[in-house]
């Protein structure tokens, strides 16, 4: 019998651990479950600001198969939070690449390599002199992602302006989106070798309305808080998710009727935070936890009454799917991928864009509905998203190309 041939793939990302970003998480889970397929050795390239996180990381049962390699890196300057590679980081994943020869390259977030970063495509020249896939994935609107950030409409404008976008991407084989919203955007930007795979997920048997108890929301709520009904915000805390909406609607709903608690779950810039903060100080019963992860995030997901997204540029939604999975009622808005698989009325709530008055109401009527049939739908629906489905659907694509 023929021996089954060990494929090497290379990942080129930014979004990995110790970075607690939907990015990361993702990045982490779909490496571990390539490694574990035996038909791959894995090689990540991740960003080098917390070395010791590769012994934290556990290891030792993908010995061999899944490798991880540090890169130099740096604050990203747009979202410090992100860390990119430096200059001579391309030299040094270039030069590792030829010794762990790659059967496939991937580079997640394209721009965040290129743009106040390395300046060039790691691996690139490697992929052409060896005649090997080189393949990009689109993770992030970075074309509206910029143009939320006071100082940075530069960036959009630049983009707009020149051919950047397209030269990048013209030098990649092909550009995978997780959604059509994706797929769309990036034809907007000059992108043309776009291919759409559904390959975001999450592990699906870490979230369940089982796990719902009071209990859990206790470290932030008062006692004169125990019979409120709880509104939860759970992510990253950027210009671009529009907190700031949220929390205007829900001031609005508190002017009404003052048994409610908004939590928001997440963290972010400096800047962003505190300006969050300020506008919520004029509120009652509104509450910053920092980021929740694992057990925690998890638990705090399933004990509160209706999720709320108010952010228009998502890729994917990876929080509203753990939402769903958790098994509360979801306001979202109707942009993006997120319209892709909410429907209104049947497994969410669906609010225009922007739109503090639709948000206020779609969060009033999702809190006096009878929500148990678009919870159980809702259940159904989110199973299309399990991590074993997505990078299965990758996996397939990959096996293409690789045979």
């Amino acid at each position: 019998m023929k021996p089954l041939k060990i494929y090497t793939l290379a990942f080129l990302v930014t979004g990995f651990p110790p970075d607690v970003s939907g990015v990361s998480h993702f990045n982490w889970e779909r490496v571990q479950w390539f490694a574990q397929q035996g038909m791959y050795r894995v090689v990540v390239f991740a960003p080098d600001w917390q070395k010791q996180s590769n012994d934290l990381l556990g290891l030792s049962d993908l010995e061999g198969k899944l490798i991880i390699e540090r890169y130099p890196s740096k604050p990203w300057v747009p979202y410090k939070l992100t860390h990119v590679p430096r200059f001579r980081a391309a030299h040094e994943i270039n030069k590792k690449l030829a010794d762990y020869k790659p059967d496939l390259i991937v580079v997640t977030d394209v721009e965040r390599f290129f743009l106040l970063s390395a300046w060039q495509l790691p691996g690139q020249r490697y992929a052409r002199e060896h005649h090997i896939p080189y393949l990009a994935e689109y993770h992030t609107d970075l074309y509206n992602f910029s143009a939320a950030y006071p100082g940075w409409q530069w960036l959009r404008n630049l983009v707009r302006s020149s051919q950047l976008v397209s030269y990048l991407y013209g030098n990649i084989n092909m550009t995978i989106c997780s959604s059509i919203a994706a797929s769309q955007s990036c034809k907007e930007l000059g992108i043309h070798k776009v291919h759409t795979i559904p390959f975001l997920g999450i592990d699906v048997s870490t979230y369940s309305p089982k796990r719902r108890h009071r209990k859990w929301l206790e470290p932030w709520l008062s006692l004169q808080e125990k019979d409120n009904k709880i509104l939860l915000f759970l992510g990253r805390l950027g210009f671009e998710k529009r907190v700031d909406l949220l929390i205007e609607a829900f001031a609005r709903l508190k002017s009404q009727q003052s048994n409610y608690s908004l939590l928001i779950a997440g963290d972010g810039p400096v800047e962003v935070v505190n300006q969050l903060k300020r506008l919520a100080e004029r509120v009652d019963d509104i509450h910053f936890t920092g980021f929740l992860v694992g057990e925690t995030k998890a638990n705090v997901l399933a004990s509160c009454d209706v999720f709320c997204s108010p952010s228009p540029y998502e890729t994917f939604g990876r929080t509203v799917v753990e939402a769903m999975t958790s098994g509360i009622p979801v306001v979202t808005v109707d942009s993006g991928a997120v319209s892709e698989y909410i429907i209104h009325g049947v497994n969410g709530y669906l609010v225009p864009s922007n739109d503090v008055e639709g948000l206020t109401l779609g969060i009033h009527k999702a809190l006096f509905s009878n929500n148990t049939e678009i919870i159980q739908q809702a259940l159904r629906d989110a199973k299309q998203f399990s991590l074993s489905q997505g990078c299965q659907n990758l996996n397939d694509y990959y096996q293409q190309l690789l045979n």
